[in-house]
């Protein structure tokens, strides 16, 4: 069972945070979610349809769009997206269910405004 709720964010980038925005937490299979806007609960939704993952890999042109020219200087290896971080075992096929069922509720909560 999913626990959705919203919790005050006290620090934002390291730094505490004056205005603390209220962030939407989402606990589902041993696992916590935190969002910031609904934007981003939107884009993990969006990830979390998909079965099958497309290739990991970035084409020039889109992260020079994103990051500008000097995107090498800027994007090393070692940077990651916030996706790749995820751990593996949500992509599971039961877990992943769970997780979009439980992503759901929470956009569903959040924009009727009962969150």
């Amino acid at each position: 069972m999913a626990q959705i709720s919203k919790e005050p964010r006290k620090i934002y980038g390291g730094n505490a945070n004056l205005f603390s925005r209220p962030v939407i937490v989402v606990r589902v299979v041993s696992f916590t979610f935190r969002f910031g806007t609904i934007e981003q609960l939107r884009e993990c939704i969006k990830y979390y349809q998909q079965k099958t993952r497309p290739s990991s890999r970035i084409a020039a042109k889109t992260i020079a769009v994103d990051l500008g020219q000097d995107w090498r200087r800027q994007r090393g290896w070692d940077v990651e997206r916030w996706f790749e971080r995820l751990p593996m075992y949500l992509l599971e096929e039961p877990k992943r269910q769970k997780v979009l069922k439980a992503l759901c509720k929470a956009l569903e909560l959040a924009e009727t405004g009962k969150l």
